[in-house]
């Protein structure tokens, strides 16, 4: 089982002004971006090669959502897991870069497990 952390997700209310406040204020410079039908979502670089994800969903509270995960099979990862008496919180959920689940921490904080697409992993994680 290999679990790679790669982003913290972050609930915005206005996804324009929080691209703004990350580049021009803290000097992170933009990834990538992907419109959704209720918002978008930006992934933020630091300099020192942590990422920020920025999603525009009306539909959650402002602020820390997640971490975001990648896992090379989602099952194997959730078997592992669960021989760990780790539970998920969520079912599996296909998303449009994969397939995800939620767990969590002993202190409550979501951990996205994402199991992404070939196609994703070679545009932006190579």
């Amino acid at each position: 089982m290999k679990v790679s952390v790669l982003y913290s997700t972050m609930i915005v209310k206005n996804l324009e002004e929080s691209v703004s406040f990350y580049r021009d204020v803290l000097g992170f410079s933009e990834g990538y971006h992907v419109d959704l039908p209720f918002g978008g979502i930006t992934i933020m670089e630091s300099p020192g090669g942590a990422c920020v994800e920025l999603i525009e969903a009306p539909q959650f509270e402002g602020g820390l959502y997640s971490i975001g995960t990648d896992v090379e099979n989602l099952d194997e990862t959730l078997a592992a897991l669960k021989e760990k008496d780790c539970e998920p919180i969520s079912e599996i959920t296909p998303t449009t870069v994969g397939r995800q689940v939620f767990i969590t921490d002993p202190n409550g904080v979501r951990i996205c497990l994402i199991e992404h697409t070939q196609e994703y992993r070679e545009k932006y994680l190579q």
